[in-house]
């Protein structure tokens, strides 16, 4: 019988290249991975691995057997997962990636009533905004991932995961409080903002690909960016004092900030949407279940608190 713990090291080295990064995604020593992989071998009787240089390499056979290693895998997580739903119990960790506002607004309010229902249960959460996190999802290095998307830049689905939407909220623009555009307190086209400098988040992050992928679609300019921060505060801080322009979605609350105003754009709407990833068939653990509902119904307080908010579609409903 193979080890399923060989198979998972097997498994992650065909998935991420190096021996190195194995290590550190499973919290190993490089050796204890050679090692864990020279005894799957033995167990096989044909080499599975092969040293090229100094990095090592699937062999055909590895391949094969990695490649298998994935359904054996999630077969045993499913009956592992099963079998403690079978139990009713929710304990253990479940660890989730939430970008600020919705760490803020709706995983935040959540985490006192999952404390006082499940004592057993730890909720590992992390505050970032990074590309691979659904990678990470899919590699199983977390289990929960809310993301948010823009109606001009939507996140391809995959097959392997599953996304729902939470909220969606509109985007306005946030502009000084004296500013000429402001007085009428009316729509305000972003073609009328083409000449203004602007503030956005880093080159790569999502603001900064949606404020520029609106400009040209929606304005036909490219944006004068003369300030570059992740941290909002900065943003609202450059925006009353440094007479920037930036587009912002209805949770930032910008509009509550000193010395800044915010204004609806005029014409074809932009919408950002809270997403919520799960892998297919991990809700069956009474964990990852339980935080899901608690995320759901966290949204569904802040959306009835806040009318610009609006319920996502399809949304599964508590049982």
């Amino acid at each position: 019988m193979l080890d399923l713990g060989r198979l998972r090291v097997l498994r992650e080295l065909q998935l991420r290249g190096t021996a190195g990064a194995v290590a550190e995604a499973l919290g190993y020593s490089p050796s204890a991975v050679s090692q864990q992989l020279a005894q799957l071998q033995r167990e096989v009787g044909v080499p599975l691995v092969e040293k090229v240089g100094r990095r090592l390499r699937l062999t055909p056979a590895g391949e094969v057997l990695a490649a298998r290693a994935q359904g054996v895998l999630d077969e045993a997580r499913r009956a592992e997962e099963e079998a403690l739903a079978a139990s009713g119990r929710v304990a253990g960790t479940v660890r989730i990636v939430a970008f600020q506002t919705a760490l803020l607004h709706v995983l935040a309010p959540a985490l006192p009533g999952l404390a006082a229902e499940y004592p057993d249960l730890t909720v590992d959460v992390l505050d970032e905004e990074f590309i691979r996190v659904l990678q990470a999802l899919t590699l199983q290095e977390i289990d929960v991932a809310l993301t948010d998307e823009h109606s001009q830049l939507p996140r391809v689905r995959r097959p392997e995961l599953v996304a729902e939407e939470l909220l969606s909220e509109p985007v306005q623009v946030a502009m000084p409080e004296g500013h000429p555009l402001a007085a009428s307190g009316g729509p305000i086209p972003l073609a009328a903002l083409s000449d203004e400098r602007w503030v956005a988040g880093h080159v790569g992050t999502n603001h900064a690909d949606v404020l520029e992928r609106a400009c040209l679609d929606l304005g036909g300019f490219r944006p004068d960016v003369r300030y570059r921060t992740n941290d909002i505060m900065v943003m609202f801080a450059m925006i009353a004092h440094g007479g920037a322009v930036s587009v912002m979605p209805d949770l930032a609350f910008a509009e509550q900030q000193p010395g800044v105003v915010t204004r609806p754009l005029a014409g074809e709407p932009l919408r950002r949407r809270m997403v919520l990833w799960t892998r297919v068939g991990a809700d069956v653990r009474p964990s990852v279940r339980a935080l899901l509902d608690a995320l759901r119904e966290s949204a569904g307080d802040l959306a009835a608190r806040r009318p610009s908010l609006v319920r996502g579609p399809h949304v599964p409903v508590r049982s």
